[in-house]
């Protein structure tokens, strides 16, 4: 339940932003994400859930496109649609975020060398059905 702009309440306690960063519940963390409530404060929240379920909310996807979480990149693949961060992305040393990319039908061209051999095989395919269309 959401107060006003600067409070939420959760599991029937009134937080601001600062008392949430301070929260040591992860699970509170993530109800205020749910809540879209100080998304900007938790993209540097120390869980990796919770940058993630963030990332979900498409808030800070320009900081959360280069966290030291695979998962996190991965969520950024996943929700964004944007070329600039989908580019970064399909460099990633993570072979799964580079997978994401793939299917998303995003950097076919430097993808269909990549070294995992399965996104390579879809960047071919795909592009080989752009050009039949």
């Amino acid at each position: 339940m959401v107060l006003d702009m600067d409070t939420v309440v959760i599991s029937g306690k009134k937080y601001n932003e600062i008392d949430l960063l301070k929260e040591k519940e992860e699970y509170i963390r993530l109800e205020a994400v749910d809540l879209c409530f100080a998304l900007t404060y938790l993209i540097q929240d120390a869980s990796a859930v919770v940058r993630a379920a963030v990332a979900r909310k498409k808030v800070g996807h320009d900081m959360l496109v280069a966290d030291e979480s695979w998962r996190v990149r991965a969520t950024v693949a996943k929700y964004t649609n944007e070329s600039k961060y989908l580019e970064v992305l399909s460099k990633d040393k993570n072979d799964f975020v580079r997978y994401i990319v793939v299917k998303k039908g995003y950097c076919l061209e430097s993808l269909k060398n990549d070294v995992d051999e399965e996104i390579a095989a879809t960047a071919r395919y795909q592009l080989q059905n752009m050009s039949v269309d």
